[in-house]
């Protein structure tokens, strides 16, 4: 089966990075990215709030997402369920 990789930066500082798929039969490349849902969070730093957006996920927060390309099941040995 072949699926959609998006490569997704975890929140935080040196958090690394989790590869999600998605079946290609079900999802484009375009819809896979749809599925992380843009949220705007703000910290305070040196006096002053700033906003950033990072994208949730599943319960997940992640800071960077991008289409990674296709790959086989057997390559990555996971899929979204």
């Amino acid at each position: 089966m072949k699926l959609h990789i998006v490569r997704a930066q975890k929140f935080g500082h040196n958090e690394g990075y989790d590869d999600i798929a998605f079946p290609a039969d079900e999802y484009t490349p375009e819809s896979a990215l749809a599925q992380f849902k843009p949220v705007i969070k703000a910290a305070f730093q040196n006096n002053h709030w700033y906003a950033h957006k990072v994208y949730g996920y599943d319960g997940e927060t992640y800071y960077r997402i991008r289409y990674s390309g296709l790959a086989d099941s057997e390559e990555t040995g996971k899929s979204k369920e």
